[in-house]
């Protein structure tokens, strides 16, 4: 597991997860879902951010990573956390629940029953944030052949019924977009 280079000081200063909740707007009290949390990156600050009448769900795949996630909600004493194991197809969670789903460099390496998925778990006014790679060589990341440029996850997520509310640069090597249905 990544976690030394997934957490590093240099990725804050490329893409600060505090500046991302806070361009999105999220406040105290708010339920978040982030669907491929990987080691919380975005899951962890949201949890400080939401508070104690929040609630945040670090959702992935690897059986490794949930638990870690875990642990990591534990000795950091943020109740509001929970670690959440899930398929491609299926998040193990309520309908509507999400005020935020969070897809961060993931987009463009899931399938269409995955956006689904973080879909179904939107309350009527929450927003989809994707984030992800421009298409372009950086020094991370996967190759630019396979990223999706922000008109083309446009068009994909409009397919899927959503609009894009507001589109900006978190930083050099990425781009954000809120999108609502």
């Amino acid at each position: 597991m990544a976690v030394a280079a997934l957490e590093s000081p240099e990725r804050k200063k490329s893409l600060d997860p505090e500046a991302v909740w806070k361009e999105v707007g999220l406040r105290k009290g708010s339920t978040v879902v982030e669907i491929g949390a990987g080691t919380g990156y975005f899951s962890i600050p949201a949890a400080r951010t939401v508070g104690s009448n929040g609630k945040v769900y670090a959702v992935d795949i690897s059986k490794d990573l949930v638990g870690y996630l875990q642990e990591r909600g534990a000795q950091e004493h943020l109740p509001q956390f929970q670690a959440v194991h899930s398929s491609v197809e299926r998040v193990p969670l309520e309908d509507g629940i999400a005020d935020f789903v969070l897809l961060a460099n993931v987009l463009h390496d899931v399938p269409d029953a995955t956006v689904r998925e973080a879909l179904r778990l939107l309350a009527p006014t929450g927003c989809l944030v994707n984030l992800d790679w421009k298409k372009e060589e950086t020094p991370n990341g996967p190759p630019p052949e396979i990223r999706l440029s922000p008109e083309e996850a446009t068009m994909r997520l409009r397919a899927l019924g959503l609009k894009v509310e507001h589109l900006w640069t978190p930083g050099p090597y990425h781009y954000g977009m809120v999108l609502r249905r």
